[in-house]
């Protein structure tokens, strides 16, 4: 049996995205303008590396929706942003940790 758990094209641009950023070639400031925000984000671990939190501006998400974003290749919380395999995210707060 076979699976296909992403599209090719989606796999591409994530990786044309860390080449840009790679070379210093990458707009963050335009990204943060206009990627999805999440926030009470948190590290989740599934098959791999994910985000949980919730999402506002999302392009095909209902805004305050908790989620589960795909797989987490690249984050940088000094300026808020994260690339998952799928999108880039800005970060908002973080998930209180239990007790505090």
């Amino acid at each position: 049996m076979t699976f296909l758990f992403d599209d090719p094209a989606i796999i591409r641009r994530a990786l044309r995205d860390l080449e840009h950023l790679e070379a210093g070639a990458l707009d963050t400031a335009e990204i943060l303008t206009t990627a999805p925000l999440l926030e009470h984000h948190r590290l989740v671990l599934g098959w791999c590396h994910a985000m949980k939190g919730i999402v506002t501006g999302h392009p095909l998400l209902p805004d305050g929706n908790e989620v589960v974003t795909s797989q987490v290749i690249y984050m940088n919380p000094d300026i808020g942003l994260a690339r998952t395999l799928s999108r880039w995210y800005r970060l908002g707060t973080p998930r209180q940790k239990q007790g505090h």
